[in-house]
């Protein structure tokens, strides 16, 4: 019976995924196949200086947010406020440094994005999650290519941003029940400070690696790594979409072991279909993208890993044991920083590629000798 329940969620949770994800996948490779590998490397480049902020400004992270609507904690809105805060301070730092308002405007979108995927969640509005997970990615497109045609590259940027308030709502009506809970805030300060240090940790795992590889490599290598990034998203988007569903479950205490056994086989599939079949097809789009297909092959390899850690993560988060998964970022972390200057010196696409797998290989690695200590007697559950 849970595991039927479960599965009709998390096909509200993975249509509105699929669809989306679909969606950004087409218009990223749209854009990939317009222009040059330096040229789609240096979008990439200035939106991981939006995401930075935006993870900086989002005081309490995702997961921090679903948990505690799940458990009905009145803390989400000062959360909300404190984040908005610091989100448009982090937006006039991003102006003077580029002088590009739409950078700014992107990590401003981003925060409030992040709070309303994670109202939606915590709440188990999975339709209305889905609803407005396609809308965004859908503005996205319709956005920046419009722009990109009339404006020119520069306005993608723009597009991209302006799809991330889609969630505005979320905004005002956090502005009509303003309210600081600092009572609320201090008691559960310890966990909220570990996710976001935590968080800090995933930001340099997922932002960090397109700001060491353009001075190591250039532009150009960064759009062939950029462009595998966006075709193995869409090759492990189950596992993340199972997150989505698990983490809230877990935190009122309801585990799957079936399901557990059922994503995992799959994210086996999906690393093979990564290796063998993917690069049949790249070169049939992207036949200026030389490196790609290398970077594809071996990267397929994280998808199991991380799919495993998520339901390692979703146990750790759901008891509020938020140091563990920082802990483990932070190994994750340093891998990810020494790999790309050492590894990626040396042996360039390669070394790169094996880097974001050891990445998350010792996340992986760290969470399961963690779940033995942490949960000796009930880790089956994980």
């Amino acid at each position: 019976m849970i595991f039927s329940n479960s599965l009709k969620n998390i096909s509200k949770i993975g249509v509105g995924d699929i669809i989306a994800n679909g969606i950004s996948a087409l218009f990223w490779f749209y854009l990939a196949s317009s222009m040059l590998p330096a040229e789609y490397g240096n979008i990439h480049y200035l939106m991981s200086f939006a995401a930075i902020a935006a993870t900086l400004s989002t005081v309490g992270a995702q997961n921090v947010i679903t948990v505690y609507i799940s458990k009905n904690k009145n803390v989400t809105s000062t959360l909300f406020f404190v984040s908005l805060t610091c989100s448009i301070i982090s937006c006039l730092v991003l102006f003077l440094i580029f002088n590009k308002f739409e950078i700014g405007l992107l990590a401003i979108g981003m925060m409030i994005f992040t709070h309303g995927i994670a109202s939606n969640l915590g709440s188990k509005k999975f339709s209305k999650y889905a609803i407005y997970s396609i809308l965004q990615k859908t503005l996205m497109a319709s956005l920046s290519i419009s722009f990109y045609y009339f404006l020119g590259i520069d306005w993608i940027l723009l597009g991209i941003g302006l799809s991330y308030f889609i969630y505005a709502k979320l905004f005002v009506n956090y502005l009509k029940k303003f309210k600081i809970e600092l009572k609320e805030l201090k008691s559960n300060k310890k966990f909220i400070l570990e996710n976001y240090f935590l968080m800090l940790t995933n930001m340099v795992t997922t932002q960090m690696d397109k700001l060491l590889i353009t001075p190591i490599l250039g532009l150009a290598i960064l759009g062939n790594y950029s462009l595998a990034i966006q075709v193995l998203a869409i090759i492990g988007v189950v596992p993340g979409i199972v997150f989505k569903y698990v983490l809230p479950e877990a935190s009122r205490g309801i585990y799957s072991k079936k399901l557990q056994r059922n994503v995992i086989l799959l994210s086996i599939l999906l690393t093979l279909i990564g290796i063998f079949v993917v690069p049949n097809i790249i070169p049939l789009f992207f036949d200026k993208y030389n490196e790609v297909i290398q970077i594809i092959q071996i990267m397929s390899l994280s998808i199991i890993p991380i799919t495993i850690n998520m339901f390692y993560y979703s146990r750790f988060l759901a008891a509020e044991k938020g140091k563990i998964p920082l802990y483990g970022g932070i190994l994750s972390s340093t891998i990810l920083v020494l790999g790309m200057i050492i590894l990626g010196s040396l042996y360039g696409v390669i070394g790169i590629a094996v880097t974001n797998v050891l990445t998350y290989s010792s996340a992986c690695v760290f969470s399961y000798i963690m779940i033995k200590k942490v949960f000796p007697n009930n880790g089956d559950h994980t």
